[in-house]
């Protein structure tokens, strides 16, 4: 029994000296990393630990960015992940395209000051034209001008790679303003070919979002809205909240009654939005986005709202117009110019082999006029076939990528 007892002793010693040494090992990595950052901020810390369920924990950061004179103010960081070994291994666990069956990094206690949160909002704001504030859902959060000075908050993000063809990443936020959840399910294989630039596709098959208003924080919003238009809360929430143009300028189209309903809800506190989403192949193009009009968005996004678990009827008519009809001739799909920019979107003339069956507009380099139609092949000399509508008939008409000064393909 003695030697049994000696024998944990034991175990338990070399245990604790190499739960040090781990600690040791990361204080020092850090300590690095914050050396090199010296005179752009500063990091404070007050230890590392390593905790029994494999977790790794950062307690008591204070960091200071230069030029600011409050501190963002942390109680912890923890990382944890299915492998117990992962103190050891460290973000080994994430070589050769494997990932743990769990992952989860949370931060306790995050208190920033708002001038760093503002600071996010500066280039919206600035963008936005004059006397445009609280007349869309992203302009109505006036952090300051609500009398905040601090947000305080707890944020989890966990990833769940138990099944990599449909991993899910969850993050949640808590603060005093607000309750959010985020789920992005997708295909954790297919984010290697996305970061090299391998694939356009974003390999995400569903988002689901729900985020709640705190009522007192609400309220705070609600009355500096009004003060912005000399009115009272309740009829800014009636008179500008409910109105189509508020809904059109937060969403790019007026979703209906219901969501004008939901949204003057929302902005009264208390009341949970969710939103959910499966994108279409379409949208998943992540590199044409910029040239998708806000209707085909929305009806590519595939969206399902509700408020408190009752599902909102949505204006169906905002996407049911069809944007993709083949333009009638030549002449009318080049003088849309207004529209271009919303169905064409500009791609290489070398990989035009990846848009055979696809409608182009090509603008050649000698000034000519430019040749509009359907992309058909590649000839015997390497030039491009276009078919195009012309005379009352159709022709096939050929370029060589030497003369192609701008090549743009439809967006469908």
């Amino acid at each position: 029994m003695k030697n049994l007892v000696m024998l944990i002793l034991m175990l338990v010693g070399i245990a604790f000296i190499g739960k040090v040494l781990v600690e040791k090992h990361y204080e020092g990595k850090l300590d690095e990393a914050i050396v090199m950052t010296r005179g752009l901020i500063d990091i404070r810390y007050q230890d590392i630990k390593i905790g029994l369920d494999g977790s790794i924990v950062i307690n008591a950061l204070k960091i200071t960015p230069a030029g600011l004179d409050e501190s963002i103010d942390i109680a912890s960081i923890k990382a944890i992940a299915s492998d117990l070994m992962f103190p050891l291994k460290g973000l080994d666990i994430f070589v050769n395209d494997k990932f743990p069956d769990t992952f989860e990094l949370s931060f306790q206690g995050l208190s920033m000051p708002i001038r760093l949160v503002e600071e996010s909002q500066k280039a919206y704001f600035k963008n936005l034209p004059k006397d445009q504030e609280c007349r869309d859902l992203a302009s109505s959060f006036n952090y300051s001008g609500a009398g905040y000075s601090r947000i305080d908050s707890d944020i989890r993000t966990a990833f769940d790679f138990s099944d990599v063809d449909n991993a899910i990443v969850n993050v949640e936020i808590l603060d005093q303003i607000s309750s959010t959840t985020l789920e992005w399910v997708f295909n954790a294989n297919e984010i290697h070919n996305v970061v090299t630039r391998q694939s356009d596709q974003l390999p995400i098959s569903e988002i689901n979002v729900a985020i709640e208003l705190e009522p007192v924080a609400a309220e705070k919003f609600v009355n500096h809205c009004a003060k912005v238009f000399s009115i009272t809360p309740e009829v800014y929430l009636q008179r500008v909240v409910g109105s189509v143009k508020y809904s059109q300028n937060t969403f790019g189209a007026d979703l209906g009654v219901d969501m004008r309903t939901a949204l003057v809800a929302f902005m009264q506190g208390g009341a949970q939005f969710s939103i959910s989403s499966k994108p279409s192949s379409q949208l998943k193009k992540f590199e044409q986005l910029q040239f998708y009009s806000a209707a085909d968005i929305l009806r590519w996004m595939n969206l399902s709202i509700s408020l408190d678990g009752k599902k909102l009827a949505l204006d169906a008519s905002v996407w049911a117009k069809d944007t993709d009809s083949e333009p009638q001739s030549e002449d009318v799909a080049l003088s849309v110019a207004p529209e271009a920019k919303a169905k064409y979107f500009s791609a290489s003339a070398l990989n035009a082999d990846r848009y055979f069956g696809r409608r182009v507009i090509i603008n050649r380099t000698d000034q000519r006029k430019p040749i509009a139609g359907k992309l058909t092949g590649i000839d015997a000399n390497d030039r491009l076939m276009v078919k195009s509508r012309r005379y009352g008939g159709s022709m096939v008409l050929t370029v060589s990528v030497e003369e192609i000064e701008k090549f743009q393909v439809f967006n469908n």
